[in-house]
């Protein structure tokens, strides 16, 4: 049986957060608290579109912009996948996480 963690309380009283948040009505104040992480609104399309102009400058000739413009284009790549990563991660330890009913507190 799972117990809160807080020494101040020990209650047995505990719920799976996900579970509680999905059962608390829309207008509860509580709904944002325990409300999940949000998911990143990411596209590649930005960084893919980088790295086709980088290799089509590349290709007529300008090798030290067209070199740029992939590098550039593959760190952005990069950067929206760990941001990716990280909200997946984030997420899912929310949906591993407890929320105690008598004092409240996330664990």
């Amino acid at each position: 049986m799972i117990a809160c963690p807080s020494p101040k309380c020990l209650s047995p009283n505990v719920a799976d957060l996900p579970h509680y948040w999905q059962s608390l009505p829309a207008e509860s104040p509580l709904k944002d608290r325990y409300a999940p992480p949000a998911r990143p609104k990411v596209s590649y399309w930005a960084a893919l579109a980088t790295i086709a102009v980088g290799v089509l400058v590349l290709i007529e000739g300008g090798v030290l912009l067209g070199l740029l413009l992939v590098a550039g284009g593959a760190g952005w790549g990069a950067v929206v996948y760990k941001a990716v990563q990280w909200a997946e991660a984030q997420r899912a330890a929310w949906e591993q996480s407890h929320v105690c009913l008598a004092c409240t507190g996330t664990f």
